[in-house]
C-alpha cells in the first residue's frame, strides 16, 4: 500500500502558542518499501507517524494510503486493521496474564474469529523468535526486557498489518537483541510489509532500511537510498555515520583499498577482499 504526504503542515498547541512540527511536507513511499526517518529531536519524525495513523490531523495538506485519504476516505476500523504502530518502549504497555492473551488482545478488539486469532498469534510469537508452546502460558512480566519488547511487537504484527510504523524500536536493547530484531524487520519487509521506522541509531537504520528520509526543522532535508545518503555528510541534521562507514573511511585514508561501507557485513567482506588482493599482489 503506497503512502503519500502532499503539502502537509502541522503545529502543536493552540492560538499564539502554536509550535510548527511539520511545514509543507511532501513525501511518498512505495508499496512494500522500508523507510527510516532520522533527524534531530524535534525535527518532526514522530509527528509523521502520528499523522499517518490518524492520531493527529494535519492543519493543511493531504495524507493518503493506496490513494485513499486517511481522514476522509478510510474508516478508522479499516485503518486500524491495515496499520500497526509500535510505540517507543512498547513493553511498558503489557498488562495481560499470559503471552498468548497479550498477543491476542488487539485482534480480539478488531473482531478476529477465534481460529484465525489463535493461528495468527502462533505465527507472530514464532516470528519474534519464541518457542510458542514454551511461552504461550508464561506471564510477560516474567520475561527479560528484550523478550518483553518482542512480545509487545508480536501483539502488533499478529493482525498482519500491511503497514508497520515503529518509533525507536531498538532503543534500550542490547546488541544481541538489536541484531535479532533487525533480522525480524528484514523478514517482515521481504514478505511484503511496508515499514516506516523512526530511529536515532544509524547502525540500526543501515542494517534494516532501504530508504532514508532526513528531516530538519520540520521540513524534508534529504531523501534517498540509505547507502547513498550515508556516503555523504548528514552532520548538519545531527546524524553520525555508522561505525562501518567510519572504519572504512579511516582505513581508506591510510591507503587500504576499500569502498565506502555503511553495513557491518559489507565492511567485513570488503576488508577480507582487500586482504586477499594484498596477499596475491605480494606474491
Amino acid at each position: 500500500m503506497p503512502i503519500e504526504f502532499e503539502g502537509v503542515s502541522f503545529s502543536y498547541g493552540e492560538g499564539g502558542s502554536k509550535a510548527p512540527a511539520l511545514q509543507d511536507f511532501s513525501w511518498s513511499l512505495e508499496d512494500g518499501g522500508f523507510a527510516a526517518i532520522m533527524g534531530r529531536t524535534g525535527s518532526g519524525k514522530s509527528t509523521v507517524l502520528r499523522l499517518l495513523c490518524a492520531l493527529a490531523k494535519p492543519d493543511s495538506g493531504h495524507i493518503s494510503i493506496d490513494g485513499r485519504d486517511v481522514f476522509s476516505s478510510l474508516p478508522r476500523r479499516e485503518l486500524r486493521k491495515m496499520m500497526g504502530f509500535v510505540f517507543q518502549f512498547p513493553e511498558y504497555q503489557l498488562f495481560e496474564t499470559t503471552v498468548m492473551r497479550e498477543v491476542c488482545f488487539g485482534m480480539k478488539n478488531l473482531g478476529f474469529p477465534k481460529a484465525e486469532m489463535e493461528e495468527n498469534a502462533r505465527w507472530a510469537i514464532e516470528k519474534m523468535g519464541f518457542d510458542f508452546e514454551a511461552v504461550r502460558g508464561v506471564s510477560p512480566m516474567a520475561l527479560s526486557g528484550g523478550q518483553k519488547r518482542r512480545v509487545a511487537i508480536a501483539s502488533v504484527i499478529a493482525s498482519k498489518p500491511k503497514i508497520l510504523l515503529l518509533d525507536e524500536p531498538t532503543s534500550g536493547l542490547d546488541p544481541a537483541e538489536r541484531r535479532k530484531f533487525a533480522d525480524i524487520l528484514r523478514s517482515l519487509n521481504s514478505e511484503g510489509t511496508t515499514i516506516v521506522m523512526v530511529s536515532h541509531n544509524s547502525e540500526v537504520v543501515c542494517e534494516t532500511a532501504k530508504d532514508l528520509l532526513v528531516l530538519k526543522d520540520g521540513k524534508k532535508w534529504k531523501e534517498g537510498p540509505v547507502c547513498d545518503l550515508f556516503s555523504s555528510s548528514l552532520s548538519a541534521a545531527g546524524i553520525l555515520p555508522p561505525p562501518a562507514f567510519a572504519l572504512s573511511s579511516f582505513l581508506r585514508a591510510r591507503g587500504v583499498d576499500l569502498p565506502p561501507c555503511v553495513r557491518e557485513e559489507d565492511f567485513l567482506s570488503s576488508l577480507l577482499e582487500a586482504q586477499r588482493r594484498r596477499k596475491n599482489g605480494s606474491r
